[in-house]
């Protein structure tokens, strides 16, 4: 029987173990940590691994929907203490779908595993680690197969909003031409997301005054939603507006209410 493995003389006065899991960097190598050896007979510490318990604790961390949860688990005594020479398996799945499979896992001073998954959606993730014992090879004692299980919820990754510009054409006030090309705004119709900014310009060269108004228009009969309204714009007066709800969005000119347009927000 090995004396060498620091983990079995250490664990030979622990009554617990805890265990959690935390993000890593996967490119970064973890320092060693050195594990002070006491003097306890090997008879003592077998009989000491046989009453160990798991108590699970969890440091919780999630990935980003559509990147992968990297994790590293880690196992500490009642005293906060990290334990090394542990073996254990760990598995992941999302709507019963496997993620992550790794088994027979050693964790050994200075060289940790870090758990990798495949491509996460928006689901919980449910995490499972079974404690296999410690110490090495021939040489493994305490608990085995004790299961502890996790759930973690996917972060959405913020989205940084946009900006988008829709312009008056130019004689857009002048002639009904542009009604027949659907140009009398540029672009007259424009996707753009929930909390993007929208701002809108009067930029007709013939310095002719208009208007963004939310809503529709049957024959020259306007009906404004309230969604939004610049107002009677001047030349190269501007406007912003931000969505908070998707959905389709007309809007027209109140003084030309052949200018149309559509915002589209998703």
């Amino acid at each position: 029987m090995n004396l060498t493995y620091g983990v079995i003389a250490v664990v030979g006065v622990l009554i617990a173990i805890s265990l959690s899991l935390i993000v890593t960097d996967p490119n970064e190598t973890p320092a060693s940590r050195e594990l002070a050896i006491p003097e306890n007979n090997i008879a003592q510490i077998e009989e000491d691994l046989t009453k160990l318990s798991v108590n699970p604790s969890l440091l919780t961390s999630t990935s980003n929907v559509g990147d992968s949860l990297v994790f590293e688990v880690e196992f500490m005594d009642d005293d906060g203490k990290i334990v090394d020479h542990v073996n254990y398996d760990v598995f992941a799945n999302q709507n019963s779908n496997t993620i992550l499979s790794d088994s027979a896992a050693h964790r050994h001073p200075g060289k940790y595993p870090v758990h990798e998954s495949s491509t996460l959606d928006d689901s919980i993730i449910e995490i499972k680690v079974i404690v296999q014992g410690l110490g090495h090879g021939d040489d493994i004692y305490g608990p085995k197969g004790i299961e502890t299980a996790f759930s973690l919820t996917p972060a959405v990754s913020a989205q940084t909003a946009t900006s988008t510009e829709i312009k008056t054409a130019d004689n857009s006030g002048m002639s009904m031409d542009c009604q027949a090309s659907l140009d009398c705004y540029t672009p007259s119709i424009v996707t753009v997301s929930v909390g993007d900014v929208v701002t809108m310009i009067n930029s007709d060269s013939t310095a002719a005054m208009h208007s963004f108004t939310a809503g529709t228009v049957d024959g020259f009969t306007p009906s404004p939603s309230g969604t939004f309204d610049t107002g009677i714009m001047s030349a190269n007066d501007t406007f912003e507006w931000t969505p908070e709800t998707s959905g389709e969005v007309p809007y027209y000119c109140l003084l030309h209410t052949w200018m149309q347009g559509t915002i589209i927000v998703e």
